[in-house]
């Protein structure tokens, strides 16, 4: 007789070494649909949670098609439902950018200061994911924006303040929670005081213990607070608190700290294994079987960055790593039971319908917030509010970004493919104040041999897009390098300049 998803893998005993170490992994897929090789690491490995990226969820309905095969997949197989995961964050780091209610990032929302609007958007996420077969969201970014130079957090962080940024994070926890996502605060123990991406290398902080808890951990601490369910580990090396390992491989910060002194008992999940700051730290096997024993209950393999990384030889090591008592069996089965009961907390959630994606409400409730974001914040010398109508000009290669705020009297224009430069120059001749919004590095080009006018107020904002931050060559009135919706950060200041 099959059993009830309830009953999958409930009993711990009745776990075999294999299933427990499928657990632990959360892996990437190649495209649209699960191949063969998803299918083999079902079966033969039992991994039952999964990553999705851009390139898996290019528009609603093929995320939709993804995750049902997914979840057919491994009701074929046995499997209780799987766990399918997503940075959905908003903003800069959005994966699914078609089809779904457009919100304001992280940033913004921290500029206005109003928690509710934080759980509203988070409401309204969590939902719509669920909505699409996806259950958990890499989401909050807990991260506190402390240094200008910071490539990789930016306007990913609700800000600079620890206080208003923990009430941030609380509020966004509470939001996915009550849409029945799985949510995740991220970077433990704080990412937003470095000046490296570790995508690239790994960096280091030189902060003591004593300094985070007076900042960094605050956020943290308030995820807890709200009982956050999966808490991200940050691939930083904080030498004044760990001088052998970074976070991800540091019993220090996740057993010591985390667990003990901060009494989380939540899943802790690591950053992607592919990132390049762990590629001088050992053997990606070896470092796998560290994270476990430092206090990882789960490891990301995204096969989405480089796929150096072999998932295959991954399992194998932790699998002989268990069998050899190198992962005790009792610390195994600790991580067993956390990734567990967030199971079972999922299976109480109902799924919602795809109607309710891109609901008239929802929309409407982040047409407010993006107009405060832009318009009506008192923190806000980047968008006109007074400027003569007829003199203005928007333009944009996003349509959403054309049509904002529609109640502004003003020309716009949306780049397409094959522009007449003509048609370009004509507006931008008899504007005095312009604002470009670009996301495709593509349409740099027209742009590039315009000459300015003296007199003319430009603005140019980069959209999800940090490569346009180093390929920008126009002399601008103002230059913003903004990622997404949101207000720049006083930190850029410095890359403001005039003609």
């Amino acid at each position: 007789m099959k059993k009830n998803h309830q009953d999958l893998f409930t009993e711990i005993d009745e776990l075999s070494i294999e299933q427990k170490i499928g657990m632990t992994l959360m892996v990437g897929i190649s495209g649209h649909f699960p191949d063969k090789t998803i299918y083999k690491r079902m079966e033969n490995q039992h991994i039952a949670s999964y990553i999705l990226f851009q390139k898996n969820t290019p528009d609603i309905e093929t995320t939709i098609s993804l995750t049902n095969e997914l979840q057919n997949m491994a009701d074929k197989l046995g499997l209780p439902p799987l766990l399918i995961a997503i940075d959905q964050e908003h903003g800069r780091v959005s994966r699914i950018k078609k089809g779904i209610t457009r919100l304001p990032a992280s940033y913004g929302l921290g500029r206005l200061n109003n928690p509710q609007y934080v759980y509203n958007a988070s409401y309204i996420a969590g939902r719509e994911l669920r909505a699409l077969g996806i259950n958990i969201n890499f989401a909050p970014v807990a991260d506190i924006n402390t240094n200008p130079k910071n490539p990789i957090i930016g306007t990913r962080s609700f800000g600079e303040n620890p206080v208003r940024v923990s009430e941030m994070v609380r509020q966004s926890v509470k939001g996915y929670k009550d849409a029945g996502v799985i949510c995740s605060a991220k970077h433990f123990p704080g990412h937003g005081d470095v000046a490296i991406d570790s995508h690239i290398d790994l960096p280091v902080s030189e902060k003591s213990l004593e300094e985070l808890q007076k900042v960094e951990l605050l956020p943290f601490k308030a995820s807890i607070s709200e009982s956050v369910p999966m808490i991200m580990t940050a691939h930083i090396s904080y030498p004044k608190i760990d001088s052998n390992y970074p976070a991800t491989l540091s019993p220090l910060i996740l057993t010591e700290l985390l667990r003990n002194d901060m009494g989380y008992d939540g899943v802790i999940i690591s950053d992607d294994l592919e990132m390049k700051a762990l590629r001088h730290c050992g053997e990606i096997t070896d470092l796998a079987i560290k994270m476990i024993n430092a206090g990882c209950d789960m490891l990301i393999i995204s096969e989405n960055l480089t796929q150096d990384v072999s998932v295959d030889e991954i399992y194998k090591a932790l699998l002989k790593a268990v069998q050899d008592q190198i992962i005790s069996t009792d610390h195994l089965d600790q991580s067993i039971k956390r990734i567990l009961s967030l199971r079972k907390n999922l299976l109480k959630q109902n799924n919602y319908p795809l109607n309710i994606i891109r609901k008239s409400e929802s929309v409407q409730a982040s047409y407010q917030m993006m107009r405060e974001v832009f318009l009506e914040n008192p923190d806000s010398e980047h968008f006109p509010v007074s400027c003569d109508p007829d003199r203005l000009c928007i333009i944009s290669d996003v349509e959403e970004l054309v049509s904002i705020c529609p109640d502004i009297n003003t020309r716009r224009l949306l780049l397409k493919e094959n522009q007449s430069k003509e048609k370009i120059l004509s507006i931008l001749e008899t504007s005095d104040e312009i604002f470009i919004f670009l996301l495709r590095l593509s349409y740099l080009e027209i742009f590039e041999n315009i000459y300015w006018q003296a007199n003319q107020n430009i603005r140019f904002f980069s959209l999800n897009n940090p490569y346009i931050q180093s390929k920008i060559k126009l002399k601008l009135a103002s230059y913003i390098n903004l990622y997404a919706e949101c207000l720049p950060m006083k930190a850029f200041d410095d890359l403001l300049f005039k003609l």
